[in-house]
């Protein structure tokens, strides 16, 4: 089996195959923003796994994972899809009538156009959704790797909205969104005195996090850290960053802040 990363995914310490620069230019984009995609070793790959972050630059990166899925395919090699941050995972539903499921349509489109065999993705926004089911997706923890981190025993583990509680297990507050980077939530919980972890899959603008930051400093919390598996935007990341007083956060995406390595994910899990 070869490993083959796209340009979201070069910041993996893993033994891959990357995409080549055009000779003329020693570029993979042309001057009209087109993608230039070459795979130097494809003669030689039978098996193929494609490692894919969909941030940042989740358009452009679609289409350097595309050009990469239609060369394989065209080789006649097996394909397996390794998705560290599922580009588009939020648009999981249909929100509004006559709007797209995105995340639906992707897996959709890597399997039945272009033959991806089986899907591996790091906890994907969409994980608790039925439709789910009608594709070969297997869903990577990645919980395990900031447990290893932090001692969990330490903490009061919380979510900051009820997303997390249904994807982790975990007790959280009931969220308001009050504007495009402002929440209101609302719940108690007994942490006075106490460290607080709050967990989640990932962080946008960030104001859910700073939120449930506030709140838990109101309810006496000693300190109040961060942990989140997907750092989707640079600023939200960097707004978690400056208000608590720790922030965990995996390298799904490349980050500056990211301290956790997913590679074992990868690495220990997907079939050689």
């Amino acid at each position: 089996m070869d490993f083959v990363v796209t340009p979201t995914a070069e910041h993996f310490d893993i033994d891959a195959h990357r995409l080549g620069e055009h000779s003329q230019d020693e570029t993979r984009t042309f001057p009209d923003g087109e993608v230039y995609v070459q795979l130097e070793a494809l003669a030689s790959i039978d098996r193929a796994t494609v490692i894919h972050s969909g941030q940042p630059h989740p358009n452009r990166g679609l289409a350097y994972l595309y050009g990469v899925l239609d060369l394989l395919r065209t080789n006649g090699c097996t394909i397996t899809l390794v998705f560290t941050y599922v580009p588009y995972c939020r648009q999981d539903s249909e929100f509004y009538a006559g709007t797209l499921n995105y995340a639906r349509s992707l897996l959709r489109m890597v399997t039945d156009c272009y033959g991806v065999d089986r899907i591996y993705a790091v906890d994907p926004h969409f994980s608790h959704q039925e439709w789910i089911r009608d594709f070969p997706v297997e869903r990577l923890e990645a919980y395990p790797l900031i447990h290893e981190r932090v001692e969990m025993e330490d903490y009061v583990v919380v979510g900051p909205d009820l997303g997390a509680v249904e994807r982790f297990d975990i007790p959280g507050f009931e969220k308001t969104r009050t504007g495009a980077r402002d929440v209101e939530l609302a719940g108690e919980f007994d942490v006075g005195g106490q460290n607080v972890l709050v967990f989640d899959d990932l962080i946008a603008t960030g104001g859910t996090m700073v939120s449930a930051f506030e709140r838990l400093k109101d309810q006496d919390a000693a300190t109040v850290q961060a942990a989140a598996i997907h750092g989707v935007l640079e600023d939200g990341v960097e707004r978690v960053r400056e208000t608590d007083d720790t922030l965990y956060l995996t390298n799904t995406i490349a980050r500056e802040a990211a301290d956790i390595g997913a590679e074992p994910l990868i690495e220990n899990t997907v079939p050689g």
